[in-house]
């Protein structure tokens, strides 16, 4: 049973843009999952699953800010961090 509001099911075109919007006072969604998958690379686990997310999170994060996404220098993992 899920709580109220909540999905296991979710596709991740919309997990993508949530996380991409996501944000507090610990950080952003995009950074929680930039270092889960970069964290999970160094033990050398590749989650598929995970790496699509964060293309697709990253995409969502260049459509919101294309200025700065063009003159972040590109990571590793595929996502600059704003």
């Amino acid at each position: 049973m899920t709580g109220r509001g909540t999905s296991l099911r979710q596709p991740l075109e919309r997990v993508a843009k949530t996380l991409a919007h996501a944000c507090s006072h610990v950080g952003s969604g995009a950074e929680y999952l930039y270092y889960t998958v970069s964290h999970l690379e160094t033990f050398g686990i590749h989650d598929r699953n995970l790496w699509r997310l964060q293309e697709l999170v990253a995409d969502e994060i260049r459509s919101i800010h294309p200025s700065r996404i063009e003159s972040a220098e590109p990571t590793d993992i595929g996502v600059a961090i704003i």
